[in-house]
């Protein structure tokens, strides 16, 4: 072998020696290292999951909360104060000759009322007590004043502030019907809403 030959021999060698001594097994160090940094990649992978599932609860319950917010509100039977106005439209209250009981008959037009001014808060009301034409003019003045206060004093037992309801009494002024018969007095004698 030449000397050039032996060079390249000699030179390949401690390559191979140099690359082999480069090259080691992974320490216990390394390995802890790497489980520590696989580890602390779940816990963060972990940690978002939770915080998106977080964020997505927290999305859906502010959209629950703006739908309630935009709702209409309705009462029991699931009218809303416009359909209740409506419904109201023409109601009154009617009573027998001389008295000023609310029959039970008229229950329903007060619970329609109580359920308005619930769903409307800004609504007050005025109960007008109104008579046939028998009677001197203040016995039903008088009269119409009763009345109106018995439907003022149902609406407060349905939950009603008394400072949201005022009563007037028209007496016999104001009738619906001006025939002079018992069918037109059972018309007259009435509580009427106004708002």
């Amino acid at each position: 072998m030449s000397l050039s030959g032996l060079k390249q021999l000699f030179f390949v060698g401690i390559l191979g020696v140099t690359l082999v001594g480069c090259s080691s097994t992974p320490s216990n160090e390394d390995s802890a290292s790497s489980a520590a940094a696989t580890q602390t990649n779940e816990d963060k992978a972990a940690a978002e999951a939770e915080a998106a599932k977080l964020a997505a609860e927290e999305a859906e319950a502010a959209k629950l909360a703006e739908a309630e917010a935009n709702a209409v509100p309705t009462n029991a039977a699931g009218m809303t104060a416009d359909d209740l106005f409506a419904a109201l439209q023409g109601k009154v209250v009617n009573f027998e000759f001389d008295r000023s009981e609310v029959r039970s008959e008229f229950y329903n037009v007060i619970k329609l009322n109580a359920d308005y001014m619930a769903l409307n808060s800004r609504a007050n009301i005025t109960i007008e007590g109104h008579c046939d034409e028998r009677g001197t003019r203040e016995y039903n003045l008088a009269l119409g004043e009763r009345r109106a206060n018995a439907v003022k004093n149902a609406l407060i037992a349905e939950g009603i502030s008394p400072s949201r309801i005022s009563v007037i009494s028209y007496g016999e002024e104001r009738p619906v019907d001006a025939a002079h018969n018992e069918r037109a007095w059972s018309k007259n004698r009435r509580a009427e809403f106004n708002y």
